[in-house]
């Protein structure tokens, strides 16, 4: 079953929903379960929907020792954003629903006590909720289409049930054995419960043992295969590049004159990318995606000159781990520009509209809206960004993680 074969069944759930007078997240039994069998099997559905669930969910679990407890408060996060997209679908002339306040309610008590602030701003931003001259509150400009709620309210509902299945499989595992990086990390690469439980056993039962193929690269330590026969294998810590024994299950112990003595080029070497890196254009072209320069907050390919002139201003610029180039191929995924049906074949992009994330041709109706909308629409000047643009929205991501070992998510 295709995601839209998911949107089919939520649309007739918020049909229902709807002439019953109701606007609750969806805890229909027929919808939920449905949903939650269908990225069991298929956990790339979650890129496909746009939601963003593994990143956020990471996010979520970063440092917290009791995983259990912070997936319960990932699920009553991701209901209470499901909640929001409702709102604004069922009832969009209410203006109080237009508007977030940042200091009280549920966006302190439920949201703040999930997610960290830059997450729930992402989160937030798919339904057109901007930070407002304040800075106490988060505002609707322009409210989304019925449509796109609908999309973005499924999403969340998919994220929920994601957290619910992550939960089983701790309780099965054991929360205080398996630490939430390779949670997400095997969750993600396996379909099915059963498969992703295996690996997990193995992490808890032989943790980091499991000896690796030999390999002539430091970077060739994330070692897979379609068999699971041997998987990620570091021999530091991801967070301080200290040996696994100083640390319990994955989780550092806080160390606090580490980075006094670490070389600078050395610190957050695997960190996953922020949200606001971005891939440089090389990416494109190369169809590559290797190397993170964090002082300007841009991913490379393997062989961009820019890196060259990154590293002789002394710039941290890193290899990429497995984690982070699927979690920046998602990232892109969700934010890249689409074609709009005015461009024909042949025809370069003219403008872009970033509200709307599309590419447009000269005097498109639709342009003509996004202008009197006051969108931010920008004018495509040079033949070769116009080039460019067309590649980034043609670009099938999924090619940035070919190499990925054992990985056959399509972001």
């Amino acid at each position: 079953m295709s995601a839209g074969s998911l949107l089919a069944q939520y649309n007739s759930w918020l049909l229902s929903a709807s002439a019953a007078g109701t606007d609750t997240p969806c805890t229909e039994k027929k919808t939920t379960d449905l949903v939650r069998q269908r990225i069991l099997e298929e956990p790339h559905l979650h890129s496909i929907l746009q939601n963003d669930a593994f990143s956020m969910i990471s996010c979520g679990l970063q440092g917290k020792a009791d995983l259990l407890l912070a997936l319960q408060h990932l699920a009553y996060a991701f209901q209470t954003l499901e909640q929001a997209a409702l709102h604004l679908y069922f009832t969009p002339w209410r203006k109080e629903f237009h508007v977030i306040k940042t200091y009280s309610g549920q966006y302190v008590h439920i949201l703040e006590e999930a997610f960290p602030q830059d997450a729930i701003f992402q989160a937030l931003k798919r339904l057109n909720y901007e930070p407002g001259d304040d800075g106490t509150s988060l505002k609707i400009r322009v409210l989304p289409a019925p449509q796109t709620l609908a999309i973005i309210a499924l999403g969340f509902l998919a994220a929920q049930m994601e957290c619910d299945i992550l939960a089983d499989l701790v309780s099965c595992s054991g929360s205080t054995l398996v630490n939430g990086t390779d949670l997400i990390q095997e969750r993600s690469f396996w379909r099915g419960a059963d498969a992703c439980m295996e690996r997990l056993q193995k992490l808890v039962l032989e943790p980091r043992t499991v000896s690796v193929a030999k390999s002539s690269t430091v970077v060739d330590s994330v070692i897979g295969a379609s068999s699971g026969e041997v998987f990620y294998q570091p021999q530091l810590c991801d967070d301080y590049h200290e040996p696994w024994h100083k640390h319990v299950n994955g989780d550092c112990r806080m160390v606090s004159d580490h980075h006094a003595h670490q070389p600078e080029n050395d610190r957050c070497h695997n960190k996953v990318p922020h949200l606001d890196f971005v891939l440089h254009d090389c990416v494109f072209l190369e169809q590559s995606l290797e190397q993170c320069c964090a002082p300007c907050q841009m991913l490379h390919s393997s062989s961009c000159s820019t890196v060259k002139v990154c590293m002789n201003k002394g710039h941290g610029v890193t290899l990429m781990t497995t984690f982070e180039k699927i979690q920046a191929a998602i990232d892109e995924q969700s934010r890249k520009h689409q074609l709009h049906c005015c461009l024909q074949p042949g025809q370069l992009p003219r403008y872009r509209c970033s509200e709307c994330r599309q590419l447009h041709y000269i005097s498109c109706e639709g342009l003509q809206w996004c202008q009197s909308k006051d969108h931010n629409v920008s004018m495509i000047m040079l033949d070769k960004d116009q080039r460019l643009w067309l590649q980034r929205s043609l670009t099938d991501l999924t090619l940035l993680c070919m190499n990925v070992p054992g990985h056959n998510i399509k972001c």
